[in-house]
């Protein structure tokens, strides 16, 4: 399948050379007005898949035709500013907790033709009747695996509400044992498109393991950080670990920045924005924080300790190399953590490769002191307000 015309300048724009596979699969289902389930890993453009023929479908000034249901506030946002750029023609708006509900509710006044929302200030407005329903003609669930896990009963309640010819699609990068249940729980037939063994969106990885002692994992992090013109993606198992690591990397005179469930709305967007415009290629996160996250240009993920489990681990791999372009995945560790990742990875097919990244070009020291005046800045506020910067225990 060729680019769609409507979208040809947005994927040269991009320096998008053709559809992924989801992009290409998806495409005519949701033109067609067909129930779908979409299942592709994190990085397969899936925000595009469904953008694209949804946005080509809305009717100009016939209210709000098209609601996609989001996890998180940042994903919502992400998502309704993806779309902007697809066709900036459409009113899309973005309806998230946390915002001005007066402020909201005044924007719905203006009749968009799409609205981006999470579940919870969705339902706010509906139980103060300050959004209209009744041209809403798609549903669509992103991250569908964790919405239906937590959100189902509200998600059905909502659906009822609905128009009876309602499309519905779901999209997830992880399967869950109810998605082989969806047409008893929403009394619908799907069309299954199912790309997560695709080995389109693993071409471009490589896939390494660091040997070395807890001990040493600083020093090591901190060498793979001062590499030339990587962006670098640390995952922790979780906030106490994560803020343990930044305590160190502090002391260490590291600059990095934090993306963290516990920090304030405005904290986390800036931290994104300093790492998406390379004021500092370290940024210290966690599963739950980076859900949904989108850095187009990512080239490093590197696990501080094993995931738990293959799903995590290709979730966050998907972070790097996103629509089949170069990316690395490291994983620190000793001989028993190597061993543990081997077994993890063999299910997959994936393998660890012989390791010369430390061999790469490793920019000086002083790089640190190139940050911005902003960036030192905000260490700085962090280090004297946040409880979360104490030294390590």
């Amino acid at each position: 399948m060729q680019i769609p015309i409507v979208y040809q300048d947005y994927f040269q724009a991009h320096h998008f050379l053709h559809l992924t596979p989801i992009q290409e699969q998806v495409y005519p289902l949701l033109l067609k007005h067909q129930n779908v389930l979409a299942l592709a890993p994190t990085g397969s453009g899936k925000t595009l898949a469904f953008g694209m023929p949804l946005l080509q479908q809305v009717q100009p000034g016939g209210g709000i035709q098209k609601l996609i249901l989001e996890p998180s506030q940042e994903l919502a946002i992400q998502t309704r500013d993806v779309l902007r750029t697809l066709n900036p023609d459409i009113q899309i708006y973005g309806l998230i907790g946390g915002a001005n509900l007066k402020r909201q509710i005044e924007s719905l006044k203006q009749k968009p033709e799409v609205v981006v929302a999470t579940l919870g200030r969705l339902q706010d407005l509906i139980a103060r009747k300050k959004i209209k329903l009744q041209h809403i003609d798609t549903l669509l669930v992103d991250e569908a695996d964790e919405l239906l896990t937590d959100q189902l009963d509200n998600i059905r309640s909502l659906i009822n509400r609905l128009n009876s010819s309602l499309q519905l699609a779901f999209f997830s990068a992880t399967k869950i044992p109810l998605f082989k249940d969806l047409h008893t729980w929403f009394a619908s037939d799907f069309v299954t498109v199912d790309l997560t063994n695709d080995s389109f969106f693993r071409s471009g990885l490589q896939h390494y393991f660091l040997k070395v002692d807890n001990q040493h994992k600083p020093d090591i992090l901190q060498r793979l950080a001062h590499r030339k013109n990587k962006k670098n993606l640390v995952f922790c198992q979780s906030s106490k670990q994560l803020h343990r690591l930044a305590a160190t990397l502090r002391y260490r005179k590291v600059y990095f920045t934090v993306l963290d469930t516990s920090d304030p709305k405005k904290r986390r967007a800036d931290a994104l924005a300093d790492f998406r415009n390379q004021k500092t290629s370290l940024l210290l996160t966690t599963d739950v924080a980076a859900r949904g996250m989108d850095i187009t240009d990512l080239t490093t993920v590197i696990n501080w300790e094993n995931p738990n489990t293959l799903t995590e681990y290709i979730h966050r791999s998907g972070r790097a190399g996103r629509m089949g372009r170069h990316g690395e995945i490291i994983t620190l560790g000793n001989q028993h953590d190597r061993r543990q990742l081997q077994a993890l990875l063999q299910e997959a097919g994936i393998k660890l490769e012989k390791s010369t990244l430390l061999k790469a070009p490793i920019a000086k020291t002083k790089t640190d002191n190139s940050v911005s005046k902003t960036a030192k800045k905000r260490a700085g506020k962090k280090k004297r307000s946040s409880k979360n910067h104490r030294k390590p225990n």
